[in-house]
C-alpha cells in the first residue's frame, strides 16, 4: 500500500479492496473504450454510465454490472444518491467522465480513493487521487489513456496493467430472428453508418452515396442511425431513391439488434461514432472514417480490435482541438479520403 497526498493508504492491483466503483457516464464509444479498464479486479466492481447505453454492459465478456444514470438530478435525487454510496461502502471509485454534481457527491460519501483525471475545478476539489493526462495532446490512444488512469490510481507502473480491449457478445439465436425479420443472411451484407454526433469531421454526404451506389451493385448494403443521424441521412436517401439492394434499418433497431446487424455483416464503414467502435468489439472488420484534427485523429478515437482499419486524410492539419473552418487552407481534407482508398480496403476483408 502507498499513502496520497490525504494520507490515505492507496490500493495496488493485488490488494485493493472492494467493491469498487467505476463512472463513465459518456457515449457509445468512449464507454467501449472504457469498460474493459476493470479486468484485473477481482472484487465486486459497479459501474455508473450514461442512459440508453446499458446494452454494451449487458454484451460485454464478461458482462458489467451497471446502473444507467440520469445527467442532471434534483438536489432529492442527489441525496438519495448520497445514502445509497455511503451503504455500499465503495473503498475505491475510479472517475472517468461525469457530470460537475458527481465528484461533490463522491467526497461527501467519504469514498477513501477517489481517483480520476486532474482537469476541471471540480476533480481539483473532490478528488484525493488525481492523475495528471493532458488528453487534448492526442498521444495515444483513449483506451490506453484509460488504462493509465487506472494504473496511476492504484499507484503501479504504466504498463503493468494487460491490454485487452472490450470484447462483446451476442445470442446467436436472437441474432438469428434479427436477421430474419430484416431479409438478412449473416456476412451476405455489408452495413454502412453515415450519421454522428458532430464531435469530429465526417466525410462528405457526396462520397457516401457515391460508394453505397457502387457498393449495392454488387452486394446488399444496410443503413443504419438514428433520429439524431436524419441531417445526414436525409439527402442520402433522396439521392438513392429506387436504388435496388439497400436496406434502410435507421432508427429500427434497438441497442442489441443493432449488434445482430454489426456482428453479422461482412464489413461495416462507419465515421468515428460509437458504431465503429462497437463493431471492433464484436470483432467484425470495419473501416473508420477519421479527421486529421489532433483530438479527433484515430491515434486518440480508433476503434480497439483486430478487424480495424482506418482512413484519414493525409494532410498537415493546423487544428489541434477543433477544425479551424473556413480559415483552414485544408478546410475540404475529409474529400481526399478517396472511393478508390475505401474500394481498396474494402474489397480486401
Amino acid at each position: 500500500m502507498t499513502a496520497n497526498s490525504e494520507g490515505l493508504e492507496s490500493p495496488t492491483a493485488n490488494t485493493v479492496e472492494g467493491p469498487v466503483l467505476f463512472i463513465r457516464m459518456d457515449r457509445i464509444g468512449d464507454l467501449v473504450l472504457t469498460l474493459a479498464a476493470d479486468s484485473v479486479f477481482k472484487t465486486p466492481v459497479d459501474w455508473w454510465i450514461a442512459p440508453n447505453t446499458g446494452y454494451i454492459a449487458d454484451h460485454a465478456a464478461p458482462r458489467r454490472r451497471v446502473r444507467e444514470m440520469k445527467l442532471k438530478i434534483q438536489y432529492a435525487e442527489f441525496k438519495h444518491l448520497l445514502r445509497e454510496l455511503k451503504s455500499r461502502d465503495y473503498k475505491t471509485v475510479f472517475l472517468f467522465h461525469a457530470p460537475w454534481w458527481v465528484s461533490p457527491l463522491l467526497w461527501l460519501a467519504r469514498i477513501p480513493n477517489r481517483v480520476g483525471v486532474k482537469s476541471q475545478w471540480h476533480t481539483f476539489l473532490f478528488l484525493n487521487k488525481g492523475v495528471r493526462q493532458k488528453r487534448s495532446l492526442s498521444e495515444v490512444s483513449e483506451f490506453e489513456y484509460n488504462m493509465r488512469l487506472v494504473e496511476g490510481g492504484l499507484g503501479i507502473s504504466e504498463g503493468e496493467l494487460p491490454r485487452d480491449p472490450l470484447k462483446l457478445a451476442i445470442d446467436s439465436n436472437w441474432q438469428g430472428e434479427t436477421l430474419s425479420d430484416h431479409g438478412l443472411e449473416r456476412e451476405k451484407y455489408a452495413v454502412i453508418h453515415p450519421g454522428m454526433s458532430g464531435s469530429a469531421r465526417n466525410w462528405p454526404t457526396s462520397h457516401y452515396i457515391s460508394w453505397i451506389q457502387e457498393a449495392a451493385k454488387k452486394e446488399k448494403i444496410v443503413i443504419t442511425g438514428t433520429a439524431s443521424d436524419e441531417t445526414v441521412l436525409e439527402p442520402i436517401r433522396q439521392a438513392l431513391t429506387g436504388t435496388p439492394n439497400v436496406v434502410w434499418l435507421n432508427e429500427k433497431l434497438s441497442g442489441p439488434m443493432l449488434l445482430h446487424v454489426l456482428e453479422g455483416a461482412r464489413v461495416v464503414l462507419a465515421p468515428s461514432t460509437g458504431v465503429a467502435h462497437l463493431t471492433a468489439s464484436l470483432g467484425r472488420p470495419v473501416i473508420g472514417l477519421y479527421s486529421p484534427v489532433k483530438v479527433q485523429h484515430p491515434k486518440r478515437w480508433g476503434p480497439q480490435g483486430e478487424a480495424v482499419q482506418v482512413l484519414v486524410p493525409d494532410v498537415e492539419c493546423p487544428g489541434k482541438k477543433a477544425c479551424l473552418g473556413a480559415q483552414c487552407p485544408q478546410y475540404d481534407c475529409m474529400n481526399r479520403i478517396s472511393l478508390e482508398s475505401v474500394r481498396s480496403l474494402w474489397s480486401a476483408l
